[in-house]
């Protein structure tokens, strides 16, 4: 990224290429809409460009690229006048595909996985997301923190409580298979 804050913007393929699976994968857990996944994470390589000179050589490239993701998502529901957490959820029905460098190998593994997405889906959008940030992005809480703006011990409550409602809802759907 620093060489992209330099003017090598050539450079930006290297980090689409790193992060466009991981970011696409990120709107589709949390939009379960596969058209705006990609248009989203078009927008967010170009908002890099745009906002590049944003970027601190001391902070973390993962926060400030998610909150870039964050800014484009809450940007476009703006946009259409959307509420994010009111979007009728009818995409369960169609069988959505993520993204992966490797195929599933495992059936087990995939159906245990369809079943997290159906669990997250029933979420709200705020516990999908900081779900979908920490345990399935690997974000770290300090991270976090200055993603949300908030404090680390903020990040794990939130998280625990994220946990606890899709435990909530695993049971109340006897999605127990997780």
């Amino acid at each position: 990224m620093l060489k992209v804050c330099q003017g090598q913007i050539e450079q930006l393929g290297l980090l689409f290429e790193r992060y466009h699976i991981r970011l696409y994968n990120f709107y589709l857990r949390t939009t379960f809409d596969e058209d705006l996944s990609n248009d989203l994470t078009q927008q967010v390589f170009e908002r890099i460009i745009k906002y590049k000179h944003s970027y601190k050589e001391n902070s973390a490239f993962k926060a400030w690229f998610y909150q870039i993701a964050r800014n484009v998502q809450y940007d476009h529901f703006k946009k259409q006048k959307l509420n994010i957490d009111s979007l009728d959820k009818v995409h369960s029905e169609k069988n959505i595909k993520f993204a992966d460098n490797n195929e599933y190998e495992n059936a087990e593994k995939e159906e245990k996985l369809k079943v997290l997405y159906a669990a997250l889906e029933k979420l709200p959008h705020d516990k999908r997301e900081i779900l979908v940030l920490s345990q399935l992005e690997e974000m770290e809480y300090k991270d976090l923190a200055k993603l949300f703006n908030i404090t680390e011990n903020l990040v794990r409550v939130r998280i625990h409580r994220a946990l606890q409602s899709l435990k909530e809802v695993v049971q109340k759907y006897n999605l127990n298979n997780l």
